[in-house]
């Protein structure tokens, strides 16, 4: 897995890193390009951010960009959550989708006495 480029940005404590992972289009989860992506920079998988991933016209290469921060506390307070939502299945999505319902949904007013 070559990395095509990295920088690192010590106020947001983290890194950004482009690479390609051939012969993986379409064959590649974003799940599993974040695995793949922790176990080669050696840090957990929860500290890893898959930005964007594109295939190029013709090839089985694609390009990935991710973002790895130092710590997940570090991760929450500047990662964006919808992009930690596009790496989820559509069963935890909509689980997901089930519990801000529910947090949404307002209490049952106490009934008054007359």
């Amino acid at each position: 897995m070559p990395i095509v480029k990295k920088s690192e940005s010590k106020v947001l404590d983290r890194s950004s890193v482009e690479l390609t992972l051939d012969d993986r289009a379409g064959k590649l989860s974003r799940k599993e390009a974040i695995g793949l992506v922790a176990q080669e920079m050696g840090v957990p998988a929860e500290n890893v951010a898959l930005i964007r991933m594109e295939g190029k016209s013709g090839t089985m290469r694609v390009k990935g960009t991710f973002h790895v921060y130092g710590s997940a506390a570090s991760k929450k307070k500047v990662h964006p959550s919808y992009l930690d939502e596009r790496a989820l299945t559509k069963e935890e999505r909509e689980k997901l989708k089930q519990e801000r319902k529910k947090a949404a949904a307002p209490a049952p007013a106490p009934e008054a006495k007359k």
